[in-house]
């Protein structure tokens, strides 16, 4: 098996590189309205100023605002992975607190009408 030369790799690396760059291109738009929809689903206040959406947790005192684009770009591409993460932490933490009611409900659907009384539920 011949070894590859370093122009062949660096060939190899660069249609990699330019292979992601297209599929993050043609994908911008359905990424970008999905995230948008769990946004406003987590309670982000959305606002439209001219090419782009302005993003701002209600829930956060000093949430910093995200700014997503309409038109794809490598800066664009990058502001949408940031608001992607920071609403799929929301949706965690979302999904641990119903998980711990539900526990919680669990737990105390187990008591009797005396513990109740003692525990004075």
């Amino acid at each position: 098996m011949a070894r590859k030369t370093k122009a062949e790799l660096a060939a190899e690396r660069e249609a990699a590189h330019q292979a992601r760059y297209d599929v993050a291109k043609a994908s911008y738009t359905e990424r970008m309205m999905a995230v948008l929809e769990r946004a406003v689903n987590q309670n982000f206040e959305l606002t439209v100023k001219g090419n782009q959406f302005l993003l701002t947790d209600r829930d956060e005192r000093r949430a910093s605002p995200f700014f997503v684009y309409a038109e794809w770009t490598v800066v664009s591409d990058m502001a949408l992975y940031e608001l992607e993460v920071s609403v799929e932490l929301k949706e965690e933490a979302s999904a641990e607190l119903v998980r711990k009611a539900q526990v919680r409900g669990k737990a105390l659907a187990k008591l009797t009408e005396e513990e109740r009384e003692l525990l004075g539920l």
